[in-house]
């Protein structure tokens, strides 16, 4: 069972004529790799690390000092270049993401339309038959990428922010709510309709979706510490192998979210056959 659940999770690769996500990830490991290698981005901020070590060891008020300090961050360039790109990247996992949730969602249903009129709906199971879910047009889909994307970063600063403090309740509340982003790139709901809308079907869902977090946190643990050290060895083969991992644990969370989002909804536990694993 774990095992299934692994595999599901983590095959990014499976999903329609297979092509498709292959580029995506192939164009978002790329990108984030090249900010590491970008000739005009400075990744050494030793400087401004001992400046901060310096201003936040003053143990008296010094106007003068205090002045000094602040008139003289040294930040670099080529700093503000890095972070710069460090921050398209992440914009750019994020997009890639979302982009993979909604690859997914509508190549399930375009493969749930064609058995159903391939065999009929006198012969198929309960939840083909009885869910006449249309694939989101690609226009209207376009729109709904952008527009959560955006949301996503203005909203995620002050939710990291919040977590710190309150990690335990995001854990805890997290199985409700983490499919919500695939029910509104779906298009089965507006983007403030689809956190309740979630929380609903996830009920009876809950400690499936617990344990497949739990498989996706400590597959990231691993990666956190395992990756790093191949710093020790080259750098080069280090930022390369970051982007990689990093890309395909992006796209197991995207995929993770569409997988239990398209399994609640068309197998809901007591109305149906599941034979999805998640």
């Amino acid at each position: 069972m774990i095992l299934s659940a692994i595999k599901s999770i983590f095959d990014i690769d499976n999903v329609g004529k297979r092509w498709g996500v292959r580029i995506l990830y192939l164009i978002t490991v790329l990108i984030n790799a090249a900010i590491y290698f970008n000739p005009f981005a400075d990744s050494d901020f030793t400087a401004l690390n001992n400046w901060m070590n310096t201003f936040y060891s003053m143990t008296e008020y010094d106007p003068e000092i205090y002045d000094s300090l602040l008139s003289t961050v040294p930040l670099s360039a080529g700093n503000i270049v890095f972070m710069v790109t460090v921050l398209i990247g992440e914009l750019v996992y994020l997009t890639s993401a979302y982009i993979y949730a909604s690859v997914y969602v509508r190549n399930y249903r375009l493969e749930k339309a064609a058995i159903a009129k391939k065999v009929g709906s006198d012969s198929i199971n309960y939840a083909v038959s009885s869910l006449p879910d249309e694939p989101i047009k690609i226009s209207k889909l376009v729109g709904r990428i952008l527009l959560i994307v955006l949301v996503t970063s203005v909203v995620a600063l002050p939710l990291l922010t919040i977590s710190m403090y309150f990690l335990f309740f995001v854990l805890i509340g997290l199985p409700f709510i983490f499919t919500a982003p695939v029910a509104y790139l779906s298009g089965d709901k507006g983007l403030f309709s689809s956190i309740p809308y979630v929380c609903k079907l996830s009920r009876k869902y809950y400690f499936i979706n617990m344990r497949s977090i739990a498989i996706v946190l400590v597959a990231v643990l691993i990666v956190d510490f395992g990756v790093p050290l191949l710093a020790n060895f080259s750098y080069t083969a280090y930022y390369i192998v970051d982007a990689a991992v990093t890309t395909w644990l992006w796209l197991s969370i995207a995929r993770l979210g569409a997988l239990s989002y398209c399994t609640m909804k068309d197998y809901p536990i007591g109305g149906g056959k599941r034979n999805m694993a998640i």
